[in-house]
């Protein structure tokens, strides 16, 4: 059994390994499939699934009354609808006109979480695993695919990210690149409030750049760039809102928006939406949400389910009790064993990263705790892109050692994530299936 399983098993996948880092490193090639990817699955047949699907009941519609100067209330931030409305204003008023821009924005995500982490360690493994990660996840494939808000989140902030980054990187333009990180994260929390986590990720970036490489933001750079431009470009995107809803000015606005999320299904003895669910289920991927669902002749069925790819969560779960552990290990000092393998250097670095990827997950994660209205797993978006990191940089660690197992085991983690998302695919793009095959599908009753 032994002599099988390395002859079909871990020797096949060592291969792979080589081939896979190759990819990886060649950027012409690695990204461009990324890319290619990335855009064809979120464009593919974009107006071909209904004309309204989940919230888009609302997001398309505030969209055009913007078009049409008409009021309306809101609950979030005017900057995603902004920018929906483009698509409308140069499509028109149809499925591809409010949902192409949401597609783009899907579709650049990866190419970002990639330069960040590029920028950020100089490993184009750990870079290009992410990347693929965060192309093979199913919610943010459905949420990139219709008229919603939530993926402009993730592009704004992971930008806000990168650019700190660069500023730290490039002493000469630093003070450009901090501009930008502070207009990209005020982006960010101009969608949703919830966008103020990415915080936690530029004290991360700037300790560690610290720590590192003594390179720092002076006072004026810090106050002037992440803090006023910010605070200034989220109140001036709310103008041209105010402009049409001259009845309420930006503070009764602010207080009828905190006023509806603090009480949204507050009181209620049954959730207000069959699809809520607690904030602790997402990492295990216990309740997804159905987006639309529509029977077809011959037991056929058209479904469009917001779920992760299953493989990836859980095996990103994993990976954040490593990494999480190994950063506590590391901080107080007391490695097992294990630990004390990794030449020092090496440790100190995968400290840091380790330590980016959880504190910044779990900035987006654990404030759901605190949250007593109903919520659903899209809240997890901004949080589970650094699972995936965490995930990416298990493999890339793993394809690095000198034992033909541990690179199988690395390979073999991709191909499983690979493969559980080509498994799941029809149901995040709305290819018609047959009602048996759907059943296949559903492997948790939760899931329905």
């Amino acid at each position: 059994m032994s002599n099988w399983s390395e002859r079909f098993i871990i020797t096949p996948l060592a291969r792979l390994t080589d081939r896979l880092i190759w990819l990886s490193e060649h950027p012409v090639f690695g990204v461009m499939a990324i890319a290619v990817v990335a855009f064809g699955l979120r464009f593919w047949n974009l107006d071909g699934t209904a004309e309204v699907v989940f919230d888009e009941i609302y997001y398309p519609k505030f969209a055009l009354n913007y078009l049409h100067s008409e009021p309306f209330f809101d609950a979030h931030p005017p900057l995603a609808k902004y920018i929906i409305a483009l698509g409308i204003k140069i499509f028109g008023y149809a499925p591809f006109g409010y949902r192409c821009m949401t597609a783009i924005a899907g579709s650049l995500l990866p190419l970002v979480t990639y330069e960040l982490i590029w920028q950020l360690s100089d490993r184009r493994s750990w870079a290009w695993l992410t990347g693929w990660f965060v192309v093979m996840d199913g919610l943010l494939l459905v949420e990139s695919r219709f008229g919603l808000i939530n993926i402009y989140i993730l592009l704004f902030g992971m930008l806000s990210q990168l650019c700190m980054v660069l500023a730290l990187k490039r002493s000469r333009q630093r003070w450009f690149w901090v501009i930008v990180t502070g207009l990209m994260l005020g982006a960010s929390v101009s969608v949703k409030w919830t966008g103020l986590a990415y915080i936690v990720g530029l004290v991360a970036i700037a300790s560690y750049a610290w720590s590192r490489y003594r390179q720092t933001l002076n006072a004026p750079q810090i106050v002037i760039g992440l803090v006023i431009m910010p605070i200034a470009f989220y109140f001036v995107q709310w103008i041209p809102h105010l402009m049409i809803n001259p009845e309420r000015d930006i503070w009764e606005l602010h207080r009828q928006i905190l006023g509806f999320h603090q009480n949204l299904g507050v009181g209620k003895t049954e959730p207000i939406h069959p699809y809520c669910s607690p904030w602790w289920s997402w990492v295990l991927l216990i309740r997804p949400i159905a987006y639309f669902f529509e029977t077809r002749p011959n037991s056929m069925v058209e479904f469009v389910h917001a779920m992760g790819n299953p493989f990836l969560y859980w095996l990103s779960a994993i990976a954040l009790v490593v990494c999480t552990v190994f950063v506590i290990v590391s901080k107080f000092r007391f490695p097992p064993q294990i630990l004390t393998k990794i030449p020092s250097n090496e440790h100190s670095l995968l400290f840091w990263f380790a330590f980016y990827v959880t504190t910044s997950f779990f900035a987006h994660w654990l404030p759901w705790s605190l949250s007593r209205r109903c919520i659903f797993l899209y809240h997890y978006m901004p949080a589970s892109v650094f699972a995936f990191g965490a995930l990416a940089l298990l493999v890339s660690t793993l394809w690095q050692s000198p034992l033909e197992k541990l690179r199988a085991i690395g390979s073999g983690i991709f191909v499983t994530v690979a493969i559980s998302f080509l498994f799941w695919l029809p149901i995040y793009i709305g290819l018609p299936i047959s009602s048996v095959y759907l059943r296949v599908l559903m492997w948790l009753p939760s899931w329905i």
